[in-house]
């Protein structure tokens, strides 16, 4: 539990990187993209609510441009009742989140990785200041998120602000996953995929500070086709299986899952939902899916 401990006073937020991974991996093909090409603040109408639910893009950023909100992001803020996020980021989603992230069956990482991978992963994990008893006990996925994580110094990433903004005015705050299902895409990967997306990880950690830097440029012009578009070039040189199983993993198949779990919060309405901004564009994205339920959908901003 000391390790868990020391790790999780490093960098708390670190399973957060689930979403940069995705974009790195693979995002909605670019012929989709017209579902959602340009907008992070969506008015949704439903036919049995009295008040609009907004749906928001979010981005995992501590970037001052980042989490100060747009007066019209603001506005629908404070003027919902409630707020949903991907999952409720408290004590004991961390909790869990540093418990799933270890191995509790005696293994260690330097039993599990190849010899020339773990000598390449101490090194790149020494870079961030880890010294190798802080991670010898970590699961193959867990080192790689870490290293796609955006260093950060203050740990108030967007989420968080939306979150505590939330607490502070006694809001409602609901989680349309749950850690154990957001971890579980991971999690349940074969030990041999982990090595594999940790092997893509240091390969690529070089390109990472100017790919977090595109993507909060990206992001602060809300454009959401270059969105895809970075993925596309990122994913470049990558394995295409890997790709292939992120894209349906870590994208697809949870826009389907929280957009069924939005449909009873947008049906009451006064709702503010708060989601990662690569699920909304594509044919198979959030946007998407929630005008094919019969919503209504309009881009604020």
């Amino acid at each position: 539990m000391g390790n868990l401990r020391r790790l999780a006073g490093r960098r708390p937020w670190f399973v957060w990187g689930i979403a940069l991974w995705a974009l790195l991996l693979g995002g909605p093909a670019a012929g989709e993209a017209g579902r959602a090409t340009h907008g992070l603040l969506y008015r949704v109408d439903a036919p049995t609510a009295a008040a609009p639910s907004f749906v928001f893009g979010t981005i995992h950023s501590e970037d001052a441009r980042v989490t100060e909100l747009p007066a019209s992001v603001r506005s629908a803020f404070d003027g919902c009742a409630g707020v949903a996020l991907e999952v409720i980021p408290d004590a004991a989603a961390i909790i869990k989140a540093m418990i799933t992230m270890t191995y509790t069956d005696g293994r260690t990482l330097h039993e599990v990785l190849p010899p020339d991978l773990y000598l390449e992963t101490v090194t790149a994990l020494a870079d961030i200041g880890m010294s190798e008893d802080a991670f010898k006990d970590l699961k193959p996925w867990a080192v790689m998120t870490l290293l796609s994580t955006p260093p950060t110094e203050t740990g108030h990433f967007l989420d968080m602000v939306l979150y505590r903004a939330a607490l502070a005015t006694g809001r409602p705050v609901q989680g349309l996953e749950t850690m154990e299902e957001q971890l579980a895409v991971f999690d349940g990967m074969s030990e041999a995929d982990q090595i594999g997306l940790l092997r893509e990880t240091l390969k690529s950690r070089s390109r990472l500070p100017i790919m977090f830097e595109q993507l909060t440029q990206v992001y602060l012009a809300r454009d959401l086709g270059r969105l895809v578009d970075l993925s596309e070039s990122f994913l470049q040189g990558g394995d295409p299986r890997l790709a292939g199983l992120f894209q349906e993993a870590v994208i697809d198949a949870r826009n389907r899952r929280m957009a069924e779990r939005m449909r009873p919060l947008l049906e009451r309405g006064g709702w503010f939902v708060a989601i990662g901004a690569l699920h909304l564009p594509g044919d198979a994205g959030i946007i998407a899916l929630l005008r094919r339920f019969g919503y209504g959908v309009s881009v604020l901003y």
